[in-house]
Order: C-alpha cells, then sequence, then structure tokens
C-alpha cells in the first residue's frame, strides 16, 4: 500500500491535471446517472397513452431532447476525463523515468555490478508502463466506478428500498472476491516483472556480446537460456490472465443472479401494483450501469496489483543510496577545457 501512496503522491505534483480529469468524471458521472430516470418517464407516458389513447407529444419529445442533451453532455465530458486521465498518466511515467533515469547515472560502479543492464531497463520501461497504467486506469477512472456503483445504490434504495437490497445483494461477495484475488494477483505480477528483467538481461548480454557468442559458436546454447526464461515469463502471464478472468466470469455471474432476482420481484411488484413499468425500467437501467463497476472491478483490481508490485521494484532502485557521497561545500567542478600534449614519447 505504501508503494501505491507514494505513486499517488507523485501523481499530485500534477495537480490541474488531476482536477480537471476529477472535475469531468464528476460531470459525466452526475449526467450518466440522470438518464434511466427520463427513460423510465418516457416509458410511463407511452403506456399512459395505450390505456388512455390520449398522446402527449410534447411531452414526449421533451423527454427525448433532455436525453439528448444529457448524451451529449455524458460524451463531451467523458472525453475530456479520458484525455486528461491520460495525460496525467504520461506526465507520470515521464517524472518517474527521468527520476529513475537520473539517479542511476549518479550509483556507483558497485551498484551497476550488483544490477544488471536488462534488469535496470525492464524496470525503467515495463514497470513504468504498469504505473502509467494504474494512474489511468486506477487512480482517475476507478474512483469513477466507486462514485458511479454509490450513487446507483442510493438512487435504487429511494426508489424501492426492498428491490434495491436484491440489487445491491451480490456486492460484499465480489468485494470479499477481488480482495482475496488482489492480493494472490500482486505475488504473481511481481513473478512476472521478475521474469522479465531476468529475460531482457539475457537479450542484453546477448546482443552486446554477438562477436563473442559467434566466435565461440554458441548460438544453440544461446538461444537455449533464452527459450527457458522466455518460457518462464510466458506460462506467468498466462496465470495471472487466467486469474483476471476468473474474476471477472465470477462478478458477471454474481451480477446475471441478480438481474434474474430483480426481473422476479420487480415483475411481481409492478402486477402488484407497488411499481409502474417504467420505474421497474429504471431499475433495469441502472442495474445496466451498476454492471459497469462490476464489471471493470477485475481490471481496476488487475491494474493495482500490477502497480503495486512494479512500484516495489522501481522504488527498491530509487531508494539505493550509492556509497559515494560528496563532501561537504564540495566544488563543483566546471566543462573542463583543454588538450592532451605528448612530449619525448618512444
Amino acid at each position: 500500500m505504501n508503494h501505491i501512496l507514494r505513486i499517488i503522491g507523485i501523481a499530485a505534483r500534477n495537480k490541474w491535471w488531476m482536477i480537471g480529469a476529477y472535475t469531468s468524471m464528476i460531470g459525466a458521472l452526475i449526467a450518466y446517472i440522470m438518464l434511466p430516470r427520463y427513460f423510465g418517464e418516457a416509458i410511463d407516458n407511452i403506456f399512459e397513452a395505450v390505456e388512455t389513447g390520449e398522446y402527449d407529444q410534447g411531452a414526449i419529445v421533451s423527454i427525448i431532447m433532455i436525453i439528448l442533451g444529457l448524451s451529449i453532455i455524458r460524451g463531451l465530458l467523458s472525453f475530456f476525463q479520458t484525455y486528461l486521465g491520460e495525460a496525467l498518466s504520461q506526465y507520470v511515467s515521464y517524472d518517474i523515468r527521468n527520476a529513475f533515469y537520473n539517479h542511476v547515472q549518479h550509483q556507483s560502479f558497485g551498484f551497476h555490478d550488483r544490477n544488471h543492464t536488462g534488469n535496470l531497463m525492464s524496470r525503467a520501461i515495463t514497470d513504468t508502463e504498469n504505473i502509467r497504467m494504474f494512474i489511468n486506469m486506477g487512480l482517475v477512472r476507478g474512483p469513477y466506478f466507486l462514485a458511479l456503483f454509490v450513487a446507483v445504490a442510493i438512487i435504487l434504495l429511494r426508489m424501492d428500498w426492498q428491490l434495491g437490497l436484491v440489487s445491491i445483494s451480490f456486492m460484499p461477495i465480489v468485494i470479499i472476491y477481488s480482495g482475496v484475488i488482489r492480493i494472490k494477483m500482486r505475488k504473481i505480477w511481481l513473478i512476472v516483472q521478475e521474469k522479465m528483467a531476468e529475460m531482457s538481461t539475457v537479450v542484453q548480454e546477448n546482443f552486446t556480446g554477438v562477436r563473442v557468442v559467434k566466435a565461440f559458436a554458441s548460438e544453440a546454447y544461446e538461444e537455449q537460456k533464452f527459450e527457458v526464461k522466455n518460457r518462464e515469463v510466458s506460462e506467468n502471464y498466462i496465470k495471472a490472465e487466467k486469474m483476471r478472468a476468473t474474476s471477472m466470469s465470477f462478478m458477471l455471474f454474481t451480477f446475471l443472479v441478480a438481474m434474474g432476482l430483480i426481473l422476479w420481484f420487480g415483475g411481481n411488484r409492478v402486477i402488484d401494483g407497488k411499481l409502474s413499468q417504467g420505474e421497474l425500467a429504471q431499475f433495469i437501467f441502472y442495474v445496466q450501469i451498476l454492471q459497469m463497476p462490476v464489471r471493470m472491478s477485475g481490471w481496476l483490481v488487475n491494474a493495482y496489483a500490477r502497480a503495486a508490485s512494479a512500484g516495489e521494484r522501481m522504488f527498491e532502485i530509487l531508494d539505493a543510496e550509492s556509497p559515494v557521497q560528496e563532501k561537504p561545500n564540495a566544488v563543483n567542478m566546471k566543462r573542463a577545457k583543454g588538450h592532451v600534449q605528448f612530449k619525448d614519447v618512444d
């Protein structure tokens, strides 16, 4: 968790991009959760027209215009949310790459002896990309999905608390399951990133020393060594994706069960006259919206797990202190100028 907080702290340096992304997120959220209400009103008006034979065209047109306006507003604000979130993630990865590169530049020779070049390259590229994905998917879009779930849950409970409880009854199961999966996936992604670093080291050493490899006819040996590392990376990637796919499938299953219960109980309440057809339609629309944070929670857990392991590896290097330290009040040496002269050389 500490690594995630440090990543968020780096993102907070670009506060205006973050504020813009969250402001757009709030506006898009409000527009989105208002839409089902007007869809429900339109359905009620249509049923009333069918039953009474009186058709209020003006009311239907007004509702359609409101739905169209809300859709346009949501579309524009979603664009800004996506754009600003991606910009924020790029600035964070830019800052981390610069800090990593500058820190490594000032480390001692012993540090570079202990850390292979391929390992450092993997952290600078792969781990930074995992952190960037977390900023965009987890830090920016995560609160959106959480707020969407809370807002929709409150609306459902206010409309009909009994049917609302049925709608959100599956969420505690999903939350507990997601927490267990997150812990397991964090360990797997840490292994994946370590194996990726080892593979990068093999590639870097092979390409750098290709003349030596060819001189000793060691191509087959090097290919076998790379094949072993490549297989380890692939197997761990498959294991991580299998866990993520299992998580998403479980969440969708619980959602479909909840949808079936809503249709059963909600249909009976419409028959009993406790709900109108439009209100039941609103429930179904809201539960469809509720599906989004449930469906995306698997991606969020995945992004969080990858960022946690990437942050651990990245800050391990950034926190490493060089044994070679400048003395207090050391004089800065300007760029040296001069020439080399040979005298009486034989």
